[in-house]
């Protein structure tokens, strides 16, 4: 049970990723935040950076180098059209149609064009990419976020967004391997592999930014609101 809940952490990340490091200094803006876990928030903040800095960053550093670089993108872009479809879902039950005929004709063109998705000819295409996941959609519909929530190893949340947790990970088809230390395995990797890609962006932030805790807060819970719109 407790590597399950670790998993469904590490695939919502996925999603995580999904919103560039590099816009959340432009949507920074301070508001009032229901935080009433701040010191825990805090303090998992801090074992979060120290995790980033003496395990994965190391880890994924090595893996950088030794891995091509084509193999890396085909990785990142196979995963990333294995959650078009959820991205899909997200945008159609949030009425943003548009939204969603564009996540459609990405994950067509890409499964067909883009060998399985190992390949993104959608992006050259002027196909755009809409997040959207379980969290947004209540958010759309005006269910609060709730408190403030930092998460081990993801980092910021909030109470909606991880009651949402079960259902993000049962809609991914990767859950449904077997044995499941397969699926395991395949959701770990996938994950290691998208983050190699934001080593610089997480460097920056946590190591640059000062008053680290309320930015990632305030950037996360903003980010969050402009998605659910």
């Amino acid at each position: 049970m407790k590597i399950k809940i670790i998993l469904l952490l590490l695939l919502t990340y996925s999603f995580a990723l999904d919103q560039n490091f590099e816009d959340f200094e432009q949507e920074y803006k301070n508001y009032q935040i229901n935080d009433p876990l701040v010191n825990y928030n805090k303090a998992m903040t801090h074992f979060n950076m120290t995790l980033y800095t003496y395990g994965f960053r190391p880890i994924l550093k090595a893996y950088d180098q030794v891995t091509p670089q084509f193999f890396r993108v085909g990785v990142k872009n196979f995963f990333d059209n294995l959650f078009s479809p959820m991205r899909f879902v997200g945008n159609v039950l949030q009425f943003k149609f548009e939204n969603a005929g564009e996540e459609f004709k990405r994950f067509i063109t890409n499964t067909i064009m883009g060998f399985g998705g190992l390949m993104d000819p959608a992006s050259k295409m002027g196909l755009k990419k809409h997040p959207a996941d379980l969290g947004t959609v209540l958010g759309h519909w005006g269910v609060g976020g709730g408190f403030h929530l930092v998460l081990p190893v993801l980092g910021p949340s909030n109470l909606r967004d991880t009651l949402t947790l079960p259902a993000i990970w049962y809609a991914n088809p990767v859950s449904y391997i077997e044995p499941q230390w397969v699926s395991i395995t395949i959701s770990t990797y996938g994950f290691g592999n998208e983050l190699s890609f934001k080593l610089d962006e997480i460097d920056e932030i946590y190591y640059n930014t000062p008053n680290l805790y309320p930015f990632l807060r305030d950037a996360y819970e903003q980010r969050r609101q402009e998605l659910s719109k």
